[in-house]
Parts: structure tokens; sequence; C-alpha cells
């Protein structure tokens, strides 16, 4: 689940802090667990009998931490996706360069809203409820217990299905207000026909853009905000779903 939740499983984070973070969460956690009866020791003389048992738990738990991890970079991906289409919209398009958190290429205006965002789900103690989510897996799912169903599986297409829908509304200000500068500029072109408008509409609606973003700044942490705190309602849902309902 580290390796590929946000921020924490980042390709700007080395491997072996990862392993070695991901071993002393376990640490931690185990004594935690246990007491707690979410983990019972003895369970192991069953499915860790044999190889089959062994290599089945290992399996299962695997893929129930990269389906969490999988849910929990939804949001960042949703504020990625529209801020890059913030970018386009000003014409940022050819100034990208390479994200190592979405190991692709990036726009300038997609880089530094990620970054606030990031911040901001720092800030409010975000890492630490992501890290609340994996011990409450093991009293939501228990270990060995994942249970993938179509449940499961129409919810999860619905939240990937979500992270266009939200995209375009973290781009949807600054669309509107492209839209209306190339409305005014086409109705310029027509009244004065040897205005340069190409050339002119660039600075115009990066000046435009830039201010957008400048003023629904406060908006755009709140809207943050509520994304953040749908995550983690996504994750207790999801939890819900692949414990089959218990």
């Amino acid at each position: 689940m580290i390796s590929v939740l946000p921020i924490l499983g980042d390709r700007v984070v080395p491997v072996p802090l990862k392993i070695l973070f991901s071993l002393s969460i376990s640490v931690a956690l185990f004594p935690s667990l246990v007491l707690s009866k979410y983990i019972r020791p003895i369970d192991a003389w069953s499915w860790g009998a044999t190889a089959g048992g062994l290599m089945s738990t290992i399996t299962l738990e695997v893929m129930l931490g990269l389906l969490l991890g999988y849910v929990g970079r939804l949001i960042f991906d949703a504020i990625s996706f529209g801020a890059n289409l913030v970018g386009n919209f000003m014409g940022f398009a050819s100034a990208s360069i390479y994200d190592h958190h979405q190991e692709s290429q990036t726009d300038i205006i997609a880089k530094v809203q990620v970054t606030l965002a990031m911040l901001l789900f720092l800030s409010l103690d975000g890492h630490h409820l992501l890290l609340s989510a994996v011990l409450n897996s093991y009293k939501w799912v228990g270990l060995g217990q994942f249970q993938f169903n179509a449940e499961s599986s129409r919810k999860l297409v619905e939240m990937t299905s979500e992270v266009f829908q939200l995209g375009f509304q973290i781009a949807a200000p600054v669309a509107i207000s492209v839209f209306s500068v190339h409305s005014v500029f086409g109705i310029l072109s027509k009244a004065m026909p040897q205005l340069n408008i190409f050339i002119l509409s660039f600075a115009v609606i990066a000046l435009v853009g830039f201010l957008v973003l400048f003023l629904s700044l406060d908006e755009f942490h709140e809207f943050s905000r509520a994304l953040f705190e749908k995550l983690f309602e996504w994750l207790i849902v999801m939890m819900g779903l692949l414990s089959g309902g218990k």
C-alpha cells in the first residue's frame, strides 16, 4: 500500500526508504493489532500451514494494499488532471516538464497546483489519516479475508470515472474565463481585421488565467479540502465492500 499511496509512494521517495518505512509501520502496528484482536497469531497455523495457503494469504493482502493505495491516489489524479486542463487552456501546453509524481510530462501550472494540494494535504494531517486507514483495513477486512465482488468492482469504476468530473470542476473557472476572452477577441477580429488577434491573445489569455487562479485560490483550497474528505469516505466505503458487507 505504501508503494502506491500519494506522496509516500511517489518516485521521488527512494525505494529503500519505502521498504524501511513499511517495515517500521509493520513493527509498530503489530502489537496494537494483536491486542485489539484484529490479527490472531494462532490463525497462522491454519493459513500458514501449507505453502499454498501462505501464498494465497500474501496475494490477497498485496491485492488489498494495491487497491486501497489506488483509491488513495484517485483524488490527486483528479487534481492533476484538472490542473493540466488549466495549463492547456492558458496556452502552457508546450511549456511542460517531467513530473516525478505522475511519471509523465506536465505543465508548470499543474505542477504548482498539485504542489499546493500536497502541502494542504500534509497540513491537514492527511498522511496520518492514510496510515490510520492501513490500521483500519485489518478491522474492516481482516487478514486474508479480501473479497473483490461485483459491488466493489462497480464502485471502483464509479470512483475512477468521478476523477474526470472533479478535474473538470477544478478547471471550470479558468475554462469559462478563457472562453469569454476568446469570444471578445472573436468580436474584435470582425470589428478590426487589421488587429493582430493571434499574437495579442497569448498574453491576454495567460494574464486572465493567472488572475483567475489568484482570485480563486481560497476556493481551490476549500475544494481540495472537500476532495480529501471524499478520499477518506471512499477508503471507508471500499473497505466495507471488500469485507463482504460485514
